[in-house]
């Protein structure tokens, strides 16, 4: 009689039992992988069910990595547990190929240069950047999709070189600059981005110049501007106002609405797609009130 039909003692089945997956594998490792993604906190728990189930979920706990300096609002989310200060040196231990395969969303903010600089280091895949170095050589490489940035620190002296590698795959940038030249002719370099669909600016000084942006730039599919703060909406050209790629965006809370957006995809992008969405389907206007001056406001 072949080993494998030899009936095993209750006790010794009852073991193996335990041991061995009821399930096909594929579909064990879908269940535990779905599991770690949407509910990301439970990745450390998750990890101690099996080896293999460990194998499957550990790179997913660095998926997204927060260093939020101690910001204000964060703490208690139910959201992926952001790094800390005290946190800095234990990440940096973790295997270089943990870290080079894993991490794909990061937030740095508040964090000395020689930190943030280390980091992006040990993370050249990352995809999505919020923050990070004020120097260009620092994530001049990274194969980023999604940048939240001050662009002028990177290029300083020169003018921002848009046909730099940095900006060859980015779909989604979002402008931090404040206070610099809002002239047209410093900024027309973003028509020759070639995957940009999503472009936002933090400064109502930059309006002035998002109609000619619209028309230099016809595969945006969204012109955001993003405010931190309640208050009356600002003030715009009928042309713009009548562009329904044009969204103006009140987000008080930037940092958790990225940390959302890199767990679920969900954030002001797609909140903004949304509305340009209603817009073109004629549910949804800009209504527009002239004042003396003859702009316009949006109330």
């Amino acid at each position: 009689m072949p080993d494998s039909d030899i009936p095993l003692p209750f006790a010794a089945r009852t073991q193996r039992e335990r041991v061995e997956p009821r399930l096909p594998l594929e579909l064990e490792q879908t269940i535990f992988v779905l599991t770690a993604y949407v509910d990301p906190l439970s990745v450390p728990i998750l990890m101690l069910v099996a080896w293999r189930v460990k194998d499957w979920v550990e790179r997913l706990q660095y998926r997204v990595i927060l260093f939020s300096g101690g910001l204000a609002g964060l703490d208690g989310e139910r959201m992926y547990p952001h790094e800390d200060d005290d946190s800095f040196s234990r990440l940096l231990s973790l295997s270089p190929s943990l870290l080079r395969d894993s991490v794909r969303h990061l937030c740095l903010c508040q964090l000395p240069h020689h930190d943030v600089e280390a980091l992006v280091t040990a993370c050249p895949n990352v995809e999505d950047l919020w923050g990070g170095p004020e120097r260009l050589d620092a994530i001049g490489a990274l194969p980023l999709k999604r940048l939240h940035a001050s662009l002028v620190p990177l290029f300083f002296p020169k003018p921002i070189e848009f046909q730099h590698p940095l900006f060859s795959r980015l779909t989604h940038l979002e402008i931090f600059d404040r206070q610099v030249s809002v002239e047209l002719a410093s900024w027309s370099g973003l028509a020759v981005l070639p995957h940009l669909t999503h472009l936002a600016f933090n400064d109502e000084d930059f309006l002035y110049i998002f109609p000619d942006i619209l028309r230099l730039c016809p595969s945006l599919k969204v012109l955001a501007l993003v405010l931190a703060y309640h208050g009356h909406p600002p003030r715009v050209s009928e042309e713009l106002a009548r562009d329904p790629r044009f969204v103006w965006m009140m987000c008080a809370q930037f940092i958790q609405d990225w940390h959302m957006g890199a767990l679920s995809g969900a954030d002001y992008w797609t909140r903004a797609e949304d509305f340009v969405a209603r817009r073109r389907a004629g549910l949804l206007e800009y209504a527009l009130e002239k004042d003396e001056s003859g702009q316009l406001d949006i109330p």
